[in-house]
């Protein structure tokens, strides 16, 4: 009988600014729809703002606030966390970014930022939020997600609610989320701007 190959463990740390090439798509690809809304504006992608923002500290998607799995050496997996009140400071960071970036049309840039979050609102007071959440496609149903959560979690051992936001249109990380014990809370649509980004849920996890 040929001996099979024990899979090789994923590795959860801190990500670097140079992990860029490798966790900006994965970022992206959280919510592309929403990115692509927000950041897109004349030649400007989402791409462009992120690999912007994501190397600098003191905003939103910096490198600071994530981290990575790593299979073999490669970045497989993406997962951000954010707290009260210093989500309010990095939101400001953010900001300067789009200003730096977008100049003269970053007033746009920002009021589809405030559309957004009302559907994808700021963390509540005392509640770790968990964003960015992303697999490689390739490494996908291996439970790299699972295992980026369940870090988040035991490394916040101080917070006893966990949240989360996410599209109504991806049954499958519902699905997964509801395994691991959350909760839907909240149903947010887009008014007045339909079809731009999908309704998400938010839930909850007590713990």
């Amino acid at each position: 009988m040929p001996s099979q190959e024990t899979p090789k463990p994923v590795t959860i740390r801190n990500a670097k600014p140079e992990d860029n090439n490798h966790i900006v798509p994965l970022i992206h690809s959280s919510g592309p729809l929403a990115w692509n809304f927000v950041f897109q504006e004349g030649n400007l992608t989402a791409f462009d703002f992120l690999n912007t923002a994501y190397p600098k500290k003191g905003n939103t998607v910096s490198y600071t606030n994530h981290f990575v799995a790593e299979k073999e050496g490669q970045v497989v997996g993406s997962i951000l966390q954010y707290t009260q009140p210093s989500f309010l400071f990095l939101t400001i960071g953010t900001a300067l970014q789009i200003l730096l970036l977008y100049k003269w049309k970053a007033p746009k840039v920002m009021a589809r930022g405030l559309k957004t979050e009302t559907v994808i609102q700021p963390p509540k007071s005392k509640c770790l939020y968990l964003g960015h959440i992303a697999v490689l496609e390739s490494h996908r149903n291996q439970g790299i997600a699972k295992q980026l959560i369940e870090f988040m979690i035991l490394k916040n051992p101080g917070y006893k609610t966990i949240a989360l936001d996410v599209s109504a249109e991806n049954p499958s990380a519902i699905g997964l989320y509801q395994k691991l014990g959350f909760v839907i809370k909240e149903t947010r649509h887009p008014k007045g701007w339909e079809g731009k980004i999908p309704s998400h849920y938010y839930m909850e996890k007590e713990v």
